[in-house]
């Protein structure tokens, strides 16, 4: 499918809000793909579609699972990095590849997020992507904590991988 048809179909599927979020964070990614040389084509398509499950799987968690699978389905999506970046963006994963992490960070940053810290955050995704990622890590699992929500240990695994690698 092409970019433009997914558009369409995403902007009918999601509603106005979370569509706005995920052409938000498919234009950071585009960004973030540019200045890290990574392929911008695929960053825009997971951009676009990270979060095209999200309203019919309502779970947090699980959203980003259904994504991937709605993005190989429904939006013919075949390259196995674009669907990773889909199905880690919420977690992270150890060893993400380059198009993982631009997805994950878009996501955090992308221009609609207004929370405690997204600057600081912003300001590394654009200079040292890996420490974006460890801060906005950190961030959500002491966001989690003091909520006593359910914490994916794959977040605190990648947190800890990411650190280890410093």
């Amino acid at each position: 499918m092409h970019i433009e048809e997914m558009k369409k179909e995403l902007k009918i599927e999601l509603g106005e809000k979370l569509y706005r979020h995920s052409m938000g964070t498919m234009e950071e990614a585009e960004k973030l793909a540019s200045i890290y040389a990574c392929d911008v084509s695929k960053a825009i398509i997971a951009g676009l579609l990270h979060d095209c499950g999200k309203r019919i799987c309502s779970d947090n968690l699980k959203h980003a699972k259904k994504s991937a699978e709605l993005a190989r389905v429904k939006y013919g999506v075949k390259d196995n990095d674009i669907l990773n970046a889909i199905m880690y963006h919420t977690t992270g994963r150890v060893n993400m590849s380059l198009l993982e992490k631009i997805i994950y960070i878009a996501d955090k940053i992308e221009p609609n997020r207004n929370y405690e810290g997204v600057e600081e955050i912003r300001n590394k995704a654009y200079t040292r992507l890996d420490d974006a990622i460890i801060k906005s890590l950190e961030n959500t699992i002491e966001y989690v904590k003091n909520r006593n929500l359910v914490l994916d240990m794959e977040s605190v695994n990648t947190l800890n991988y990411l650190k280890e690698g410093k």
